[in-house]
């Protein structure tokens, strides 16, 4: 009885006021509700927007840009927490996540897929240099108005376990709510840990070069 109480308990205070903070790290109440290039774009089960992340980068979009192009597995990393990256099978061709701008890496298109990891790639269905990536999570580049400054934003539709678990022929609807709970839950905070690592690990790589 005590483990359902903290269970229920530990739930409200998550939804309540967990989740609404690391679901809009660092975005404006103008970026969470503004739609961005890519919105139109279809997604696993049709999810709205769940996740808007932003960080302010100083230096202009076309600087940013070569840095996102080049993430990927065996390739840049994802610049984020390589010790968690490397136990979700990423590899990186400097043996870490890059430091550095990769000319080899350059060259993304769209339908080319992005590894990421040993074992999945996900497509690139929208590509806008230097204003919009999407390649399983949007990625948008905004100028400043003085134009000298990035606001970088990711934005997440929707988890992975769930669509996963819906797959699976006649148990997938039985599954499902265990599936929402644990990509609502643990993996929701996974995620909110890697990508603004991913954020702060742009940001300290484009300003560095920069500087």
């Amino acid at each position: 009885m005590a483990f359902v109480v903290a269970t229920a308990v530990g739930g409200c205070v998550y939804g309540l006021f967990v989740r609404p903070h690391i679901s809009r790290w660092g975005a404006t109440d103008d970026e969470v509700q503004k739609r961005l290039p890519g919105d139109e774009l279809d997604s696993p089960m049709g999810y709205r927007p769940i996740s808007t992340r932003a960080i302010t980068i100083d230096a202009p979009p076309h600087e940013v840009w070569p840095w996102l192009v080049q993430m990927g597995s065996g390739r840049a990393g994802f610049y984020s927490h390589d010790w968690v990256e490397r136990l979700l099978f990423v590899t990186y061709g400097e043996g870490r996540s890059a430091t550095r701008i990769h000319p080899e890496w350059q060259e993304l298109r769209l339908g080319d897929r992005v590894p990421y990891s040993r074992f999945n790639t996900v497509p690139v269905t929208m590509i806008d240099s230097p204003r919009c990536l999407v390649a399983g999570e949007w990625l948008v580049l905004e100028p400043t108005d003085d134009g000298r400054r990035t606001r970088l934003m990711a934005r997440t539709r929707g988890g992975w376990l769930e669509p996963l678990v819906l797959r699976v022929p006649l148990a997938g609807r039985l599954l499902w709510p265990v599936a929402a709970l644990i990509d609502r839950g643990p993996l929701e905070l996974l995620h909110h840990y890697m990508e603004s690592g991913m954020l702060n690990g742009v940001k300290q790589r484009v300003e560095q070069r920069a500087g």
